[in-house]
């Protein structure tokens, strides 16, 4: 049986303060996951939990909460420390266990592995590699660093390429942003190119494109791939 990790990042809706997709689109896709037995690791941005505190509780009855920051903000030198120690503290306020994290945008600073290391991290999925068949896993400064070539793993460059990505390599890890199911005029109105191209495919297209990459994986190993989060991984897995 082929074991793979199924990641969500979950934070504001694209370049905005607010989180419609924890309302609108978040239900559907743990309705999905029940129905395939998924299990994920949710790395959450933590400021969520002042409104959302309910849903992400319910969310770790079956799932793994790991940290994306507390503000969803880039990570630099003036940040980091803050950004990866105190969400790590406002998950343990909440009652919610954490080993892991993914920096917003996997940009991180010179001593990234240092500052996860004393704030008690077991885990790292912050890197993203360019060959399509990379995936590694590696320990850094006493962190296991979870490492995954990023066009045949995210939703965003599937949907973004989309028919050409129905040809892209099964991924060994997968990610997805809960905003990506949101059609457009649902999401706040693009000021930039970026964000016009973030929005291609979003909607009840990008959950085609995500749910075939799921339903075709399993047709293809006749039921035989499992998908599991970040931590129960790692245990499976203690000599990569």
């Amino acid at each position: 049986m082929k074991t793979k990790i199924m990641t969500v990042d979950l934070e504001p809706d694209l370049r905005s303060k607010n989180s419609k997709s924890i309302e609108l689109a978040l239900p559907q896709l743990l309705n999905f996951f029940d129905d395939h037995t998924i299990k994920a690791t949710f790395f959450t941005v933590t400021s969520l939990l002042e409104k959302y505190e309910s849903e992400i509780k319910d969310i770790a009855k079956k799932h793994e909460i790991a940290s994306h920051s507390h503000t969803h903000a880039w990570l630099n030198e003036q940040n980091a420390e803050f950004e990866i120690g105190h969400s790590k503290k406002v998950l343990k306020d909440y009652g919610l266990p954490c080993e892991g994290f993914r920096a917003p945008k996997f940009i991180t600073t010179k001593n990234h592995f240092d500052l996860l290391k004393r704030h008690g991290y077991n885990y790292d999925s912050s890197f993203v590699t360019v060959l399509p068949s990379t995936f590694k896993v590696k320990e850094i400064e006493g962190v296991k660093s979870i490492s995954f070539p990023a066009l045949p793993s995210g939703l965003t460059y599937r949907k973004l390429l989309h028919p050409v990505s129905a040809v892209f390599p099964r991924p060994k890890l997968f990610y997805l942003h809960p905003w990506e199911f949101l059609e457009k005029n649902e999401l706040p109105p693009a000021t930039s190119v970026t964000e016009l191209l973030l929005r291609i495919n979003t909607g009840n297209s990008a959950w085609k494109i995500f749910t075939k990459v799921v339903e075709e994986e399993k047709k293809e190993e006749m039921e035989r791939c499992r998908w599991i989060g970040c931590s129960e991984f790692l245990k499976e897995n203690r000599g990569l």
